[in-house]
């Protein structure tokens, strides 16, 4: 058997915590990749021009600096707002499962 696999009963958490912490994970990757893009659109000079991608094609748009950096923003505190839901929902597990 692999070193990988998983035995029964080898596991601490039950299966939704597992997919919850996964969840919170790829949040997390999410946030910093979303901090580096404000960062960058923040720092950008202001006739510097800023390409917006079209979603699922290769081809991208002339978009104004200020909103892409608002949209961007916005997108980052959603996602923060959605890891801290899985933080808080975890941790009344956590706290469920002790009790």
């Amino acid at each position: 058997m692999p070193s990988g696999a998983e035995h029964p009963g080898d596991s601490a958490a039950p299966g939704p915590t597992r997919t919850s912490t996964a969840h919170a994970e790829a949040l997390s990757s999410k946030i910093k990749e979303q901090k580096v893009i404000v960062d960058e659109l923040s720092n950008l000079k202001k006739n510097r021009k800023v390409y917006k991608q079209q979603q699922n094609s290769n081809i991208f748009f002339l978009e104004e600096r200020t909103k892409m950096l608002s949209e961007s923003k916005n997108k980052l505190d959603e996602l923060r707002k959605d890891y801290q839901e899985v933080e808080n929902s975890e941790t009344t597990k956590v706290k469920t499962q002790s009790a």
